[in-house]
């Protein structure tokens, strides 16, 4: 704005011995040989002058020396407002000018000739998103292009990007979470993608990385509230309970896990239902605790197998024993007979 100020005061001084009284001049890119020439104009109903340009206007037109062509730097302004506009014709009656003055509130339009806030900047057409709003780009050595800080002595005031649809019937918004280190996700209105309530937290990054679905406070890399649906989910463990075949693992005797399990109602080296209900299940580390129960429950089975094999070679030898002991009664009876 400043320099706005100063080039409209070097304009002014540069042209002010060329003219006394204000004339009047209703096309502003009128060429020289039509008798152009450089000095402050009024008009109504004006032509060449910005896009919508009605009832009184002024012109402050510098021209070239040439008057031949149609070169010229130019301003204009309404008579009844504020708004101030600037152009170069470039030999172009019909060039178009730029907005340079804006609201007297201080707001700044880009777009739009009535910006309700400090900045409002509107798309080239009403539904036209392909090209978006705006364009950064960057060339810091950390390649930032768009920074957003609270200042306010105030600790809770958070920086923020808020998205509203349409009538603000819908929001939601990304950014800082109450003065802390943490980054959060918010929405607004009940069917959007991280459930409704706004400043409830559904989705969080914390301090040191910990990532919150629909719980605020991450104690974990990850802690989701509410299901999760997966085609596979790979979990990395060590110290695998092969160990269970090694020679010399002892696995007991199942008298001793019956009366271990009538005592704590639960399996050696187990977690108790109270301790999963106050601390939750680590899953991986419950499989490998259910592989190394199904190795001793199998190691169990092998050597109950081996007694079963036992018991049957002894009946079997039994029965043998018994068929030769009916064959020596039945030759001792024919003898006697």
């Amino acid at each position: 704005m400043k320099n706005t100020i100063k080039l409209t005061a070097l304009a002014l001084f540069s042209i002010s011995s060329l003219m006394v009284n204000a004339q009047t001049r209703d096309n502003a890119g009128l060429q020289g040989d039509a008798g152009a020439v450089s000095g402050f104009f009024e008009t109504v109903n004006p032509v060449n002058y910005p896009a919508g340009a009605g009832g009184w206007w002024h012109l402050l037109d510098i021209r070239h020396s040439n008057p031949a062509n149609n070169y010229a730097m130019q301003f204009a302004g309404s008579f009844f407002n504020q708004e101030l506009y600037f152009r170069k014709t470039n030999n172009n009656a019909g060039q178009p000018w730029s907005k340079v003055l804006l609201e007297t509130n201080g707001n700044v339009g880009i777009g739009t000739s009535s910006p309700s806030t400090r900045l409002e900047v509107m798309p080239p057409a009403i539904n036209e998103s392909s090209a978006g709003v705006f364009h950064l780009r960057g060339d810091q050595a950390w390649g930032n292009v768009l920074t957003l800080a609270t200042d306010a002595a105030n600790g809770n005031d958070d920086a923020k990007l808020l998205f509203s649809y349409r009538n603000k019937s819908k929001q939601w918004s990304i950014g800082g979470n109450n003065g802390t280190t943490s980054f959060g996700i918010w929405e607004d209105g009940g069917d959007g993608i991280y459930g409704s309530g706004f400043g409830n937290q559904r989705f969080i990054v914390a301090a040191g990385g910990n990532v919150g679905i629909g719980i605020s406070t991450p104690q974990e890399k990850l802690s989701v509230n509410g299901n999760i649906r997966a085609r596979e989910i790979k979990v990395e463990a060590t110290n695998w309970p092969d160990y269970v075949f090694e020679e010399g693992y002892k696995i007991g005797t199942l008298q001793e896990l019956e009366s271990y399990i009538k005592t704590n109602k639960h399996l050696p080296d187990m977690p108790s239902a109270q301790e999963i209900d106050n601390q939750g299940l680590q899953l991986g580390e419950m499989v490998k605790m259910q592989q190394k129960k199904i190795e001793e429950l199998t190691l169990h089975l092998i050597e109950k197998e081996k007694q079963l094999l036992n018991q049957e070679n002894k009946v079997i030898q039994l029965e043998s024993k018994l068929t030769q002991q009916e064959k020596t009664i039945q030759e001792i009876l024919k003898k006697i007979k």
